[in-house]
């Protein structure tokens, strides 16, 4: 019962890192090639971060109220 709220709690983990490093990708392949842009998207990309960081941190929240038998 209690190992699937681990395991939800690591599926939202990986998603959100997947989703921050393809953007961290993407944003570092437009500033190589749009270089006038980089404050935008250096901007862009944080805000982006920030919030997906907000939503883990709110995850973790909610799931470190369980208990879990070792």
């Amino acid at each position: 019962m209690h190992h699937k709220h681990v395991f939800q709690f690591m599926k939202h983990m990986a998603v959100n890192l997947i989703l921050a490093g393809i953007l961290s990708i993407l944003v570092g392949i437009l500033i190589f090639v749009y270089p006038t842009f980089l404050a935008i998207l250096v901007s862009a990309l944080l805000i982006v971060i920030g919030l997906l960081c907000l939503k883990l941190a709110f995850k973790i929240n909610k799931y470190s109220k369980v208990d879990i038998d070792i």
